[in-house]
């Protein structure tokens, strides 16, 4: 399998810039997972046990379980609260209190707590995707990423990779350049465009102006 810096210059050529392939893929992949549907989150998911509470910094959550004390092998899926409600959800006298059977979670300062408070280790367990992902140009495959998804970030790369090859040809003043990049900028700009069709996240595309052919 090619890397991802052979796949990005395989649309614009050489890039000579590893850092900036890195950065892009990089951003690419992000904004990706901050915007995927939900039936394709699931799929690029990972989980993670903890007892109590678990930073979800850099993450999406997709699910919060909790497991129900009367049947430690049935993890019961945890309703969302808001921080005002952490004087309710461990009080019986109100409807927002968490039971082992209709547990709950509440976020704060990028802490997540599960309630009712937990009585073994692991009972909880967090399904999320990291979406402070890093790509970097060498790698092959993004780990907990949907497949359909890879090309996508792919020209996002290439995309922005083209964009500096038409700005850099502009100021040298090569018009048979500029013109050369621009109509390979507009290919990927347009497969880019259907990629993101595909994904259900087409909203995310936006057009750019680039530089005036000279």
């Amino acid at each position: 399998m090619a890397t991802f810096k052979t796949q990005v210059e395989d649309l614009t050529g050489a890039l000579n810039d590893d850092a900036a392939i890195t950065q892009w893929l990089t951003d690419g992949a992000r904004l990706v997972l901050d915007n995927l549907p939900t039936d394709k989150l699931e799929r690029a998911a990972g989980k993670d046990d903890f007892t109590g509470s678990i930073s979800v910094e850099g993450k999406r959550i997709v699910s919060v379980l909790r497991k129900d004390a009367a049947n430690s092998d049935r993890k019961m899926p945890c309703r969302k609260l808001s921080p005002d409600m952490l004087g309710k959800v461990e009080d019986t006298d109100y409807m927002e209190a968490a039971t082992t059977s209709d547990p709950a979670y509440i976020i704060f300062n990028n802490e997540l707590n599960t309630f009712p408070a937990s009585v073994a280790s692991n009972d909880s367990r967090l399904i999320a995707i990291n979406t402070s992902v890093t790509v970097a140009h060498g790698a092959e495959l993004i780990a907990n990423f949907p497949d359909e998804a890879e090309h996508v970030v792919v020209l996002y790369a290439a995309r922005n990779g083209l964009e500096r090859l038409v700005s850099n040809a502009n100021a040298d003043e090569d018009p048979e350049l500029v013109a050369s990049f621009i109509g390979q900028y507009q290919l990927v700009d347009r497969q880019y465009k259907e990629g993101l069709q595909i994904l259900g996240i087409d909203k995310l595309y936006v057009e750019k102006d680039l530089p005036d052919r000279r």
